[in-house]
């Protein structure tokens, strides 16, 4: 016998657990010795089952019959993961589930990323303590009444539902009393998914959570507890909120704050109560964004695809950030163009194909030690006394030849970058050098 043959069942659990399925039944025709090997692996991915069958109740008996191989198996006890297809027969998946509550599952995921939405019964559950983390896409999640044992997901740590409908959000959150991560991606249809920050009181302990295509309707002020006490990590993806304010006052401890696709007039404000320290707004076809103020606490910016209407804001927003990015931003028209970086303590700055924004003047950052320029390098102004501390520079200009042979606007440029260690420029910088120094 082989020495690999000679190890205990578990540790070849683990390794035949690395192979897709397809491999890991084929162990299964190398010896007596590894014909219920594979029973004993400890990760399944049954979306392997699929190969070659078009037939969809072929394709349900096919990932029956290796889970009733597995039932029969004293080698399947405890199975960390375990990746189900997904279907549009809402019995076995129910069948599945059974499985998975039989065999301790701590991670379970149910992909249905084509076809309508299936309801999907959550009766199976209530006795799954094990789980911890969920995964869905595609279900309908029915209305849950209390459970007589307790929630139905009394382990469950992180939740993440793709292109879910949710009957009764406050209910089935209530399911799920230690949830610290979650996700949720509603359908992108003309529906309005209502999703009221109160339906997560009941998850105390939440400290990540993204949100895509919903409302967060406007709620009467509660006398208790902040909704999210322990939040740290906020992702808003098209989602209209009516009362912005009040959600972001209702996170005391948030400390990152991604808002992607705004919609027209969300306003908020950050000042010295909270602690924001980083924030990211990315639009979608330069929406109008009115810049808020911004608390000390903020030390990194991202802004793409914005169109500015208060630039003053923004020269403010710059005093105590250490990291700025600004990609694809515009000044509304009408207001003043360009700006100035005065920050203390930046030490990292980003600028790409923001010519809309004017001239970006450098004028005193004494900390920046990385400047990352790519666009119209005509639109940027580095001031020598502003970088003494300066060690990267990273200069990508999209336009031929932009000074037209001007030498002196390239020294203006690249002057106050003379004692930089990385410098990095295009080729058509390069050429033109080359072209003065002959000339020269």
């Amino acid at each position: 016998m082989d020495r690999i043959s000679a190890l205990d069942d578990k540790v070849l659990g683990r390794i035949v657990s690395l192979l897709p399925l397809k491999e890991m039944l084929r162990t299964s025709v190398l010896s007596r010795r590894w014909r219920r090997v594979w029973t004993a692996a400890r990760a399944f991915d049954f979306t392997g089952a699929e190969v070659d069958c078009f037939d969809v109740d072929v394709y349900i008996s096919r990932i029956d019959s290796y889970l009733d191989q597995l039932s029969a198996s004293s080698s399947c006890t405890d199975i960390h993961f375990i990746f189900f297809p997904g279907i549009q027969d809402p019995q076995a998946a129910d069948r599945w589930i059974r499985f998975a509550t039989d065999h301790n599952v701590a991670t379970l995921v149910f992909d249905l990323r084509i076809g309508r939405p299936v309801r999907l019964s959550f009766s199976s559950f209530q006795l799954c303590r094990s789980l911890t983390t969920l995964e869905i896409c595609g279900y309908i999640m029915p209305r849950l009444a209390a459970y007589p044992l307790g929630p139905a997901f009394p382990s469950l740590r992180s939740l993440s539902l793709y292109d879910v409908t949710i009957a009764d959000p406050r209910t089935f959150f209530a399911q799920c009393p230690v949830i610290e991560r979650l996700t949720v991606e509603f359908p992108d249809d003309d529906r309005d998914h209502l999703l009221p920050a109160s339906a997560l009181r009941s998850c105390p302990l939440l400290s990540t959570i993204s949100l895509t295509d919903c409302t967060v309707p406007r709620e009467p002020p509660s006398a208790g507890p902040p909704a999210f006490p322990s939040l740290r990590a906020a992702r808003l993806e098209n989602v209209r909120v009516a009362a912005p304010q009040s959600l972001l006052d209702s996170c005391p401890v948030i400390a990152e704050l991604t808002i992607q696709s705004p919609p027209e007039g969300f306003a908020f404000r950050l000042d010295r109560r909270h602690t924001v320290s980083t924030l990211r707004i990315i639009g979608r076809n330069f929406p109008r964004l009115s810049l808020p103020s911004l608390s000390p606490s903020l030390r990194t910016l991202a802004l793409c695809d914005l169109k500015i209407t208060n630039p003053p804001a923004l020269i403010q927003a710059f005093q105590g950030l250490e990291v700025l990015l600004l990609k694809r931003v515009r000044i509304e028209p009408g207001a003043d163009s360009g700006i100035q970086v005065r920050a203390p303590r930046m030490r990292h700055l980003m600028v790409q194909d923001s010519k809309g924004l004017g001239l970006v003047a450098v004028t005193d950052t004494p900390q920046l030690c990385r400047l990352f320029c790519w666009g119209d390098i005509r639109h940027l102004r580095v001031f020598r006394c502003a970088v003494p501390k300066l060690e990267e520079a990273f200069l990508h200009c999209m336009v031929k030849n932009p000074y037209g042979g001007k030498y002196y606007l390239w020294k203006n440029l690249m002057q106050p970058l003379s004692h930089v260690r990385l410098l990095s420029a295009n080729w058509w910088f390069i050429c033109e050098l080359l072209h003065w120094n002959a000339q020269a």
